[in-house]
């Protein structure tokens, strides 16, 4: 087995090292072993802090949980190694690599001297590690673990949002569940991990002191040495044995610091540090300046601080010099573009988009990428995720600034008409209670959220872990507005579906069904025009087209009896009777309906009218319909206060006319009308309520 053979077998390797490890506190090791083991745990310190430092969030680095407690016991395995060297062997222990450090790292002082200072050294390494940076990334662990833990509800139910309001598809949703649970699972093992940190720098202290008071009453009495000798000898070897263990142990420390505080971020942190700290030119000037005006104070340092304010004032000039160039270069190339621009042609001005959304100045950041924004991407999700849902491509969406809107405005177009509008903070995230229970208070600006109504709140992106940890739901200005857009084109789908559209989905269908095409024979007069209408008015109810072939079917069936496209797609609602029923079934399976009183139904029959434009319609009088509407209004709170999808069942024969009545009158579309031929046997159904005139002795006018 060749070298590159051995290195994929990591599974035994890693078992072998452990045993090594383990072995190592009971079996005694010559030097020049401990020296190798040594220069290997210095070694393995700095690779574990480069790699904090390179990472870009603490969660890349998911192994270092487990790494921690393997190189602690390492280290602790190597002292007790290097302990039973110093008191077995005494003057004759040889480690070259201890006895560099314990004579010549702390040189400069002559004798004993020289030991005091290492001692001080290493006690000063000890407090270091023990008083600044242990116990500081310690409590950061332990803060960051509670509330990670406390806000993984919060974040699970935004990812919900987003996968719903379409903003991200279901792959990228299922990622960022695993992102979220990788980060909880990291924090809740740095809480850990971190309790070894601390107990190898106690540990570590206290095998150091038993080296050297044991040393010296060995040597003092078993090797007959003088007291002097034994505190010569023994600190110098305990000294470079502190030293050589809390180095790496240092290193290690270092290492957790930085990754309990690391924010989750795209850049190392290297990278942030030459932004964040060196990205500002004035910002250096003014350290330079103020450098220049100490070298003035007497007694201080003249040219070591000129020389570092010319540094930095050098330094905030290149960067100053770089940013013009920059600057320069995206001049040059606009006034190239600006020369080899083509006469313009407006034929695109006369042309009405389809879907366009229009923005304010303040949100453009939100299209641009390199800013962080992300609401193109958004779209092209919403988009398939409506394909999915609805089985309609919607047309592409074309989103343009519009300086005459308020900065922070949007406005949403359909067919060249505003269909929607609202006010989003770019730079704030909103928080809104999804939950039936109140929560406490937040700062932030009160805000009605666009989409359903919603009472939200606008907050500080500073303060989201804590808004979220109060069990808000808290989502970024891309998908308020992507939220609003998705339930725009809900209700106007119909709109947009078009006879181009049609005949491509029918084209689309021939490659599968081509006999179910050629029976449609759609190219025939007026036939694609029925057959748009009959899907419009499907869509117009909320219904997926997604099933084409059944629908395509349904209209086969029917067409040569009729041309009447709200009967054909009163056809198709039986056709795909047992799918729309089910898409209504309540969380426990059963279908909550609302009844229509009898006598309603008598009223609702005598004015029912044929309309040449709008097939059968209901011309109610004015008494009557403000009667109706009042009590589906009732109903409609009864069904939001128990947290209900609100169904109303009636004969076939009136479903249609009462379906697009209601939808005139009511401002949202969260109903729905079916009839009770829809129902099939086997159903759960369950009478919620009776819809019934308010009780009051008045008989309405006849029309």
């Amino acid at each position: 087995m060749n070298f590159k053979d051995l290195l994929k077998q990591s599974d035994l390797i890693l078992g072998i090292g452990v045993l090594v490890i383990l072995g190592m506190l009971i079996v005694p090791l010559p030097g020049f072993v401990l020296d190798l083991l040594i220069v290997v745990s210095i070694g393995l310190g700095l690779l574990i802090l480069m790699t904090a430092l390179s990472v870009t969030e603490p969660s890349e680095f998911s192994i270092f949980p487990s790494l921690l407690l393997i190189t602690t016991l390492f280290r602790l395995a190597l002292n007790v190694s290097t302990t039973r060297q110093i008191l077995s062997k005494g003057p004759a222990m040889n480690s070259s690599v201890i006895e560099a450090f314990g004579t010549f790292v702390v040189g400069g002082e002559s004798g004993l001297g020289k030991y005091v200072v290492g001692l001080i050294i290493f006690i000063i390494l000890t407090i270091v590690q023990v008083v600044v940076i242990t116990k500081g990334a310690t409590r950061i662990s332990e803060v960051a673990a509670r509330f990670t833990l406390d806000g993984l509800p919060q974040k699970q139910m935004s990812i919900d949002m987003e996968l719903n309001s379409g903003a991200i598809t279901e792959a990228e949703a299922k990622v960022k569940r695993k992102k979220v649970q990788r980060e909880v699972d990291f924090y809740g093992a740095m809480d850990g991990a971190s309790k070894f940190v601390q107990g190898d720098v106690r540990a570590g202290l206290i095998i150091t002191a038993i080296n050297l008071i044991g040393g010296i009453l060995i040597g003092s009495t078993i090797r007959g040495e003088s007291f002097l000798a034994s505190i010569e000898t023994y600190g110098k070897f305990t000294i470079g044995d502190g030293l050589v263990s809390q180095i790496p142990g240092l290193l290690s420390t270092t290492a957790t610091g930085i990754i309990v505080t690391r924010s989750s971020s795209e850049q190392k942190l290297t990278m942030e540090i030459k932004g964040q700290l060196f990205g500002n030119a004035k910002t250096l000037y003014v350290v330079a300046g103020a450098l220049g005006l100490a070298s003035l104070i007497p007694g201080l340092p003249f040219f070591s601080l000129v020389f570092l304010g010319g540094a930095v004032g050098y330094l905030g000039y290149s960067i100053e010099q770089v940013a013009k160039e920059e600057i320069k270069k995206i001049e040059t190339v606009s006034q190239e573009k600006t020369l080899e621009r083509k006469p313009e042609n407006y034929i695109k001005e006369i042309t009405v988009e389809a879907i366009q959304v229009e923005l304010g100045r303040d949100l453009l950041p939100l299209v641009d990428s390199s800013s962080g924004g992300h609401l193109l991407e958004q779209i092209a999700n919403t988009r398939k995720k409506f394909a999915i849902d609805f089985g309609l491509v919607i047309p592409a969406i074309r989103i343009i600034d519009n300086l005459e809107i308020p900065a922070d405005n949007y406005i949403i177009r359909i067919n060249g008409v505003v269909i929607g509008q609202a006010v989003v903070k770019a730079d704030r995230l909103m928080a809104m209670n999804n939950s039936s229970r109140a929560l406490d208070a937040i700062k932030g600006d009160p805000f009605v959220e666009p989409a359903f109504g919603l009472k939200a709140t606008w907050i500080d992106p500073n303060d989201k872990i804590e808004v979220e940890n109060k069990g808000y739901s808290v989502v970024d200005p891309s998908t308020v507005i992507i939220t609003h857009l998705k339930e725009l084109i809900s209700n106007y789908a119909s709109q947009l579906l078009g006879r181009e559209e049609v005949k491509a989905l029918l084209e689309h269908l021939r490659q599968t069904h081509p006999t179910l095409v050629g029976e449609l024979d759609y190219d025939k007069q007026g036939r694609l025009g029925i057959i748009q209408q009959t899907l419009q008015n499907l869509l117009a109810e909320g219904l997926s087209i997604k099933n084409l072939p059944k629908i395509m079917e349904a209209i086969a069936n029917n067409l040569p009896k009729t041309m009447d496209p709200f009967i054909l797609s009163e056809s198709v609602r039986q056709a795909l009777s047992r799918q729309i029923v089910n898409d209504y079934l309540s969380p426990d399976g059963k279908l909550h309906v609302v009844m229509i009183d009898p006598r309603i139904i008598d009223r609702l029959n005598k004015s029912l009218m044929q309309d040449d434009q709008e097939g059968r319609i209901l011309i109610l009088p004015h008494e009557l319909r403000v009667r109706i509407m009042e009590a589906v209004y009732t109903e409609h709170q009864k069904a939001l206060e128990e947290n209900r999808f609100l169904i109303f069942v009636i004969s076939r024969y009136l479903r249609q006319p009462f379906a697009f009545f209601l939808t005139k009158e009511l401002p949202s579309r969260n109903f729905a009308v079916i009839a009770s031929e829809e129902i099939q046997r086997g159903v759960a159904t369950e009478i919620s309520s009776v819809l019934s005139l308010p009780t009051r002795e008045e008989q309405p006018q006849e029309a």
